[in-house]
């Protein structure tokens, strides 16, 4: 592996990053999680402890670095318990998969930060947790934060130190991915899906369907993601908006909501939506699943709610 020397720029970078990492860690737990998280402090590398699950987030810009999200097996499980199903809060495959799923919680959270510090991150892949001090030698400067949260402790460490193609290995290039725009006035909720979503897909968002139309006319989607719950009812009107664009009326839309009731499910189906998301009841599987059935053109859902006329 090679090693860029600790410098005055490196650790510059790291500095200026910490802020966006620390951020977007407190907003996971306290928003995605739903437990208290504080930051205890900031220490060198090797004053932390170290903790059994950790997934490894590259970064590309101004500098090369890399984030470590380091988590005890106790705290993934009680998050598993609290957010999957009690029952596989033993299962190591489900564990390990979800310690990576809150490292992509984070990233997304960071991701609109960093992008204007011109940071790019990569996707987050396990690693052991032996790594780590291979990652952040002594000499480079780099910096943990040491978080507690009220289902346990986190580490997560950021720094400048390297290179890390021995360790990440991506299954597929991002100009492979099929383009997901989502479309949310809450900025909270797009870091939300954009970390469920970025490892898989290439991911932009926008706030309203003008400002994402602004976006595909250079970059059309494959799939746009829809929020419909407005302050004055259903919005499903807006899919009707979009399938009448001539830069997206032939991308497929779902959409999302908070409410249950198949009204204006079914409303937003009449106007050409492929399938939707209830965002009070979902994991990351229905999500990736629902939308690789509308990527394919098999509407499931849209015919088990309509039947129910």
């Amino acid at each position: 592996m090679s090693l860029i020397p600790a410098t005055h720029t490196t650790e510059t970078l790291t500095r200026r990053f910490a802020e966006p990492v620390i951020n977007s860690v407190l907003d996971v737990f306290k928003y995605f999680v739903g437990t208290t998280v504080e930051l205890v402090k900031v220490v060198e590398v090797h004053e932390a402890p170290r903790y059994e699950k950790s997934s490894a987030i590259e970064v590309n810009g101004p500098g090369k670095g890399i984030v470590v999200v380091n988590l005890p097996r106790d705290l993934v499980s009680k998050a598993v318990s609290l957010l999957i199903d009690e029952s596989l809060a033993d299962d190591e495959h489900v564990l390990t998969d979800f310690s990576c799923e809150l490292s992509n919680m984070i990233a997304g959270q960071a991701k609109k930060a960093v992008d204007h510090m011109g940071f790019l991150l990569g996707h987050p892949s396990v690693i052991e947790t032996e790594q780590i001090d291979t990652l952040y030698p002594p000499e480079a400067g780099s910096q943990c934060g040491i978080f507690n949260t009220g289902i346990g402790p986190i580490i997560v460490y950021f720094g400048f130190v390297g290179q890390l193609g021995d360790i990440i290995d991506y299954d597929q290039e991002d100009a492979d991915k099929k383009r997901v725009m989502i479309i949310d006035p809450d900025e909270m909720n797009r870091a939300l899906f954009e970390g469920l979503l970025h490892e898989r897909y290439t991911v932009e968002s926008a706030a309203t369907v003008e400002e994402a139309f602004m976006d595909a006319a250079i970059h059309v989607p494959d799939l746009i993601l829809l929020d419909i719950d407005g302050s004055e009812g259903s919005h499903a009107e807006a899919v009707k908006y979009i399938k009448e664009s001539p830069f997206v009326c032939n991308v497929e839309v779902l959409v999302m909501t908070s409410n249950r009731s198949t009204t204006s499910i079914i409303q937003a189906f009449n106007h050409g939506a492929s399938d939707y998301i209830l965002k009070t009841d979902f994991t990351k599987q229905i999500l990736v699943g629902k939308i690789e059935r509308a990527l394919g053109r098999t509407p499931v859902v849209k015919e088990a709610v309509t039947s129910a006329k």
